[in-house]
């Protein structure tokens, strides 16, 4: 698999858990109970597999390497990534305070925040960051990356970090499949 492929694959889980985190505010402005156990979950969710794994490979090991390919980290389309990534820890802090207060309002319009950013940045850099990338990044690079990105794994569990993610984005869509909309 390439340093490409890998990160496409995990914007794949990206956009299943933002599903899932649309659904539940839209449960909470319905005005059903706040459910402060799949509001932890979100809060590690964007915070251990997103932040942690997801934008540690991009900014510690892809982006480095386009700019080393003159791909300027402080112009476009990087620097909008960085940009977005950055605004991606201001939600995620917003939703782990409302979580931590049990408002389920503030809760929802942080969270809803976030997945209009990341469903934003993910078609971004899967239509035209990544696509750059394939094009000029080597053979050799590529293999630096996939390494480097063995690294992230290593250094931070990110291994046991996605099977526990994946296994729970797989609950908590059993847990909703009652309520989810036709097509969900």
């Amino acid at each position: 698999m390439t340093a490409i492929e890998i990160l496409r694959n995990e914007h794949h889980v990206i956009l299943e858990a933002m599903d899932l985190l649309e659904h539940q505010v839209h449960d909470i402005r319905r005005g059903d109970p706040f459910d402060a156990g799949f509001a932890r979950w979100a809060v590690e969710f964007v915070s251990e597999f997103i932040d942690d794994a997801h934008h540690a490979k991009e900014e510690g090991v892809l982006f480095g390497l386009l700019a080393g390919h003159g791909l300027a980290q402080d112009c476009p389309p990087l620097a909008d990534m960085l940009a977005d990534h950055r605004r991606h820890r201001e939600l995620a802090a917003d939703m782990e305070r409302s979580s931590a207060r049990g408002d389920g309002l503030a809760f929802a319009g942080a969270t809803l925040s976030l997945v209009e950013l990341l469903r934003r940045h993910v078609l971004t850099e899967n239509e035209l960051v990544f696509n750059v990338a394939e094009r000029l990044l080597t053979p050799a690079d590529d293999a630096e990356a996939v390494r480097a990105f063995g690294r992230v794994v290593q250094e931070r569990d990110g291994a046991l970090v996605r099977q526990r993610h994946l296994a729970a984005i797989e609950c908590w869509r059993r847990a909703l499949e009652g309520s989810l909309p036709p097509g969900a």
